[in-house]
């Protein structure tokens, strides 16, 4: 999300995607499990397996349609989208080579992998746990 933003809100911009984004898996396991599943399961009459198994469709079909709306709407920076930017000169030619070596030679980046390693292995034990639960009471 950064090339996404101005220099002026992009932290910003990216605490808040980071931050819903790592919410996001954790609420959607909630919603599942505490809305959608007793719904669903009125729905098919008692049946959870059939249930849970549907359930389980409706966040990728949000997840897509969202997909969708976004590459539809959005330009690639805040200046207008890439290919247009690269026609009218006002965006340099730059390798995937060159890119990446500049990402992977800055030391914020690596400060801001360990950070992330570190939260997302938080997440993945509270979804695990989210999941067992889940499973235990349904």
């Amino acid at each position: 999300s950064s090339r996404m933003f101005t220099k002026e809100v992009v932290g910003t911009a990216n605490a808040l995607c980071g931050g819903w984004g790592n919410l996001g898996g954790g609420v959607t396991q909630l919603v599942m499990g505490s809305a959608l599943f007793p719904l669903f399961k009125i729905f098919f009459d008692g049946d959870s397996e059939m249930a849970w198994r549907t359930v389980c469709v409706i966040p990728a079909i949000i997840a897509m349609a969202s997909g969708i709306i976004v590459y539809r709407i959005s330009d690639d920076a805040p200046k207008g989208n890439y290919v247009d930017m690269k026609k009218h000169g006002t965006m340099p030619e730059v390798s995937a080579a060159a890119s990446f070596r500049s990402g992977a030679l800055n030391l914020n980046t690596w400060v801001l992998f360990v950070q992330y390693a570190c939260c997302f292995g938080v997440e993945l034990t509270m979804n695990n746990a989210a999941a067992l639960y889940f499973k235990d009471e349904f």
